[in-house]
């Protein structure tokens, strides 16, 4: 379920596009889910410095099924950095 991040300086209705069609990935026609693909990869090369950080912030923005906690713990990175790198991740959207 979306619910609007306090601490991500963008607007209600530009998180929603966002968190929607990176959980919605899967449901995109085959060309528009090629660039969604292609800019989720390159913002996540921009932002991440580790391929722990790589897998970990993918896995929040396409998976609304496991918890940030969960998807921390499993690729040893602190939840604090994963909600940074998340931020990150849609300011530069």
């Amino acid at each position: 379920m979306f619910k609007k991040r306090r601490g991500i300086h963008i607007s209600y209705n530009k998180q929603g596009l966002i968190y929607f069609v990176c959980i919605n990935l899967v449901s995109l026609p085959d060309d528009l889910q090629k660039r969604v693909i292609k800019k989720i990869v390159r913002l996540c090369n921009l932002i991440c410095e580790s391929e722990n950080e790589y897998s970990a912030l993918y896995e929040v923005l396409t998976n609304d099924r496991r918890s940030v906690f969960a998807i921390a713990r499993d690729n040893y990175i602190s939840e604090k950095r994963l909600y940074h790198l998340r931020k990150t991740f849609y300011e530069n959207w």
